[in-house]
């Protein structure tokens, strides 16, 4: 099945920041701010597993955990792609991310964080082994909404394959968490928060205005009916609306053990 990167189109020039920054009273070493605007109440915005997402499909199968867009390329024997750790050092693939100055590997993949939100997440490293960490950015989608099922879907599409059925999915993106943790994921995340005074070590909280909802079909792949032993997820985005069938522009994710 076809991988494709999920972030590219939908992230930069569509974000409206409200940046007015207000720090916590946390004196823990890691802080949290939220950068909404001035008076604004704390912001939540969750980038961390948790919960299941149902209905998809109509059946019992429930979407939880962790799913990332190059696991399956490890599986096959891409080099620089570590399936125990989810770990990138591939430089092609970490160039296609516009990283960070002095990024040798990453960790891009999407959090389950509710019954109704998800968390499209990038961390940058400066060592090969996902270790020292340069800057996070993760981009949260909430109320996510599972419509009807639509099925006769086309099951093969240049040399990928897909499955004849998928749900129609909406969903939004909301919020934005940015943490610098060195002078070059500050410089990286200033130039593109342009509004935000990013200090290191610090989590800002963002609410995102603007945006308008987007429109998916979704399908799991149960490893138990595959026989992969992976279970995985289908998509396919519409630019204006629910897609009418699948493309060369359909995504796989595997979920990670």
């Amino acid at each position: 099945m076809k991988n494709q990167l999920f972030w590219i189109a939908l992230i930069v020039g569509t974000l409206t920041l409200l940046v007015s920054c207000k720090k916590s009273d946390d004196d823990s070493t890691t802080t949290t701010a939220s950068c909404g605007g001035s008076g604004a109440t704390e912001l939540t915005c969750s980038y961390s597993a948790s919960g299941s997402i149902t209905g998809i499909d109509n059946t019992s199968t429930s979407l939880s955990g962790i799913f990332s867009p190059y696991h399956y390329w490890g599986h096959t024997g891409i080099n620089g792609v570590d399936n125990a750790t989810d770990c990138i050092d591939n430089a092609t693939i970490i160039a296609q991310q516009s990283p960070p100055t002095g990024t040798n590997s990453i960790i891009v993949n999407r959090a389950i964080t509710s019954s109704s939100s998800f968390s499209d997440r990038r961390f940058f490293y400066s060592d090969s082994s996902c270790s020292t960490e340069i800057a996070t950015k993760a981009y949260g989608y909430t109320n996510f909404t599972v419509g009807d099922n639509v099925t006769s879907l086309a099951t093969s599409v240049g040399n990928s394959s897909y499955p004849s059925s998928a749900m129609k999915v909406s969903y939004k993106q909301t919020c934005i968490n940015i943490k610098a943790n060195s002078d070059a994921g500050v410089t990286y995340l200033k130039t593109e928060f342009a509004g935000v005074d990013i200090q290191s070590g610090t989590t800002y909280q963002c609410e995102v205005s603007g945006t308008s909802t987007d429109y998916a079909l979704w399908h799991i792949v149960d490893s138990s009916v595959a026989g992969s032993g992976l279970d995985s997820l289908v998509f396919e985005e519409g630019s204006s609306g629910y897609p009418d069938n699948w493309s060369s522009s359909a995504n796989t994710y595997t979920k990670l053990p």
